[in-house]
């Protein structure tokens, strides 16, 4: 179980430079906890991307961290996911997860901009090609020791993590080892150092796997799939208009 050192000492605990230059600016008056756009450079880079002259294309990533941003704003039914995950699940985790003293309050709870950073970029993935299987595959019919469908998504991702460190790839900020990886030859590489991740940012991401198997998880994930249906409803028939 994923547990972290106090986070009572300091609210910058863990953070890279420029971890803290986003911490500076949190855009708040968004209003919501998890505004869009807030993630770490190469999840934004996927946002902004704009395919030319392709009428029949849908963001799908644009489309969930939308509704991730809607669903942890200041209007939206309570309680909102990153308030759950980070002051109900990661508490009951570990006593060394609670956090007491935070870089930024919000409802009057304090937070770490670093843990919201990481829980966008988590859900941002699942509106790529790899996080959809991800979130579609079913291992209900597969013999899992201990299976429940509220474990879920934590067995999932830790069958995801054999094959990669997915933790440190999603929340992966450019280094200059990444540009010699680059002049070596290996086109639009990057170097994915796992000591880079604190325990906390691992922490994060299972206490996100958790509550994704709860009914609100599940039906934020419902939600996102009608909001999909709905995006690629509007733009077949936009190609129509054009053809």
């Amino acid at each position: 179980m994923p547990v972290t050192k106090d986070s009572s000492i300091s609210s910058t605990h863990n953070l890279r430079m420029e971890d803290i230059d986003m911490r500076q600016h949190h855009p708040l008056e968004n209003p919501s906890l998890a505004p869009y756009g807030f993630v770490f450079p190469s999840r934004k880079k996927r946002l902004e991307y704009k395919p030319e002259a392709n009428h029949h294309w849908v963001n799908e990533e644009k489309v969930i961290v939308r509704l991730w941003d809607r669903r942890n704003r200041k209007n939206a039914p309570r309680p909102l996911p990153v308030q759950t995950i980070i002051h109900e699940i990661l508490p009951s985790q570990a006593k060394a997860n609670r956090i007491i003293n935070g870089d930024l309050q919000f409802d009057g709870l304090p937070y770490l901009t670093r843990d919201i950073l990481v829980l966008s970029s988590v859900v941002q993935w699942f509106g790529t090609n790899v996080g959809r299987c991800f979130i579609e595959t079913d291992i209900s019919r597969q013999s899992i020791p201990g299976f429940h469908f509220e474990r879920e998504f934590l067995i999932k991702f830790a069958q995801e993590m054999k094959q990669s460190d997915l933790v440190a790839f999603l929340t992966h900020t450019c280094t200059p080892h990444c540009e010699t990886i680059r002049k070596l030859g290996f086109r639009n590489e990057c170097w994915y150092d796992r000591n880079n991740v604190s325990l906390r940012d691992r922490a994060v991401v299972d206490g996100l796997m958790r509550w994704l198997g709860r009914k609100a998880g599940r039906e934020f994930l419902a939600e996102f799939a009608n909001r999909k249906q709905n995006a690629w409803a509007a733009a077949n028939k936009r190609c129509k208009q054009v053809a």
